[in-house]
């Protein structure tokens, strides 16, 4: 924890070193030296001494140890990306929705009131099962997003795509885009949220809380916006609009989480006015 308060600090100074004020970059040196005894010594600001097991985890693992507590309140990055997704997608009708990497079904959710049907495609089990129970009138179909679906997804199911939060998981973008390219119907529309690569970049990773105290996470690749641009292009689509998400006060790292609960004001120097969820709206051309 104190290794993390150092780095938040030292991102609230690199942000506010030329044009900042002196005196909050001064409170962030003061910051860090208190860490720094804390660290030393153990008798100033216990806190920071704790120590957090954190370590990697596939997708298939992370999210089925995840998916038991995946909708508790508490994750910033979920209530911030479900109200980009919502007015990227805009008022209905929608028509046949995919729900690609579904996870829990939040978004199929508060489609299937509106959509003609509504299809569920995660390569999670235990994701999946907690999303059937929550949308009991939904489609699902078990599956990697890279596999060949063509006999239970055909060409041109779907009027509308939508896939939150897990085009950073893969290292290329370029085949699941081609997907939802193959999948969508000339005319139809695919919305993307994702982590920024801001966000990504300062190691922002897919991280939750275990009962044992420890911090898994499943990896967030980079994708920077020319990356998802390029990948786009190649796939044929459309970009009608692009959303990134800058973080307020009350917002993401900056007003909760483990950040802001270890160093509150060094979190809103750091992190607010950053951009935290990407979103896109892109649609297929009618051939």
């Amino acid at each position: 924890m104190g290794e993390l308060r150092i780095a938040t600090e030292g991102l609230a100074i690199f942000r506010a070193f030329m044009s900042g004020d002196d005196a909050d970059v001064h409170a962030r040196i003061d910051g860090i030296r208190a860490s720094l005894r804390a660290l030393d010594d153990g008798t100033d600001h216990p806190i920071e001494r704790l120590a957090v097991d954190v370590r990697e985890l596939g997708a298939v693992e992370g999210y089925a140890r995840w998916a038991a507590s995946y909708d508790e309140p508490g994750n910033p990055l979920v209530d911030i990306e479900g109200a980009v997704m919502r007015r990227l997608v805009g008022p209905p009708p929608w028509g046949d929705v995919l729900d690609a990497c579904t996870g829990t079904g939040r978004h199929l959710h508060w489609l299937a009131a509106e959509a003609s049907s509504v299809t569920g495609l995660d390569q999670s089990p235990d994701m999946l099962a907690r999303a059937k129970t929550a949308v009991p009138s939904a489609s699902f179909l078990c599956a990697d997003l890279l596999g060949d679906h063509e006999g239970d997804l055909p060409d041109a199911s779907f009027d509308l795509i939508v896939c939150s939060l897990a085009l950073t998981h893969f290292s290329s973008l370029d085949e699941p885009v081609a997907t939802f390219a193959r999948l969508v119907r000339p005319g139809g529309r695919i919305v993307i949220t994702d982590a920024h690569p801001v966000m990504a970049l300062l190691d922002g990773q897919a991280f939750f809380f275990e009962a044992d105290g420890s911090t898994p996470f499943v990896r967030n690749h980079v994708h920077q916006i020319s990356a998802y641009l390029r990948a786009f292009r190649a796939a044929g689509l459309i970009v009608d609009d692009c959303d990134e998400f800058v973080l307020g006060p009350g917002d993401g790292p900056a007003g909760s989480g483990v950040v802001a609960l270890v160093a509150p004001e060094a979190s809103r120097a750091a992190f607010v006015g950053m951009p935290f969820v990407l979103g896109w709206s892109l649609r297929r051309p009618i051939d």
